[in-house]
């Protein structure tokens, strides 16, 4: 009788030895999914986020280009008519030369 109450026992903290090894293990592979899925997560929004701060920087790259490219534009007009200018007086300093001579 005592060693059949024995291997029952034995048994039994076997069977609750292995039941609560289960559970361990089943919080674990929980614990995994579950940090598994935050890290997808994660990484999905930190893409997403980076695509956008993309988008913005090549639209302040086109938008600066645009700048520099109407300033280059302002500066040659600028240049071209002081260019003139300083030609026309060139012109006007030759022409009293010439009627100053005579």
């Amino acid at each position: 009788m005592k060693d059949s109450i024995q291997i029952f026992l034995g048994i039994a903290a076997l069977i609750g030895i292995a039941y609560r090894v289960f559970q361990v293990e089943k919080a674990i592979y929980d614990n995994i999914k579950a940090l598994k899925e935050l890290l997808v997560n994660q990484i999905s929004e930190t893409e997403r986020d980076f695509a956008i701060h993309a988008a913005l920087y090549q639209e302040r790259t086109k938008h600066v280009d645009y700048l520099l490219h109407g300033l280059e534009e302002k500066i040659d007009h600028k240049f071209n008519r002081l260019f003139e200018e300083f030609k026309e007086m060139k012109a006007e300093q030759k022409y009293k030369r010439k009627a100053d001579e005579n």
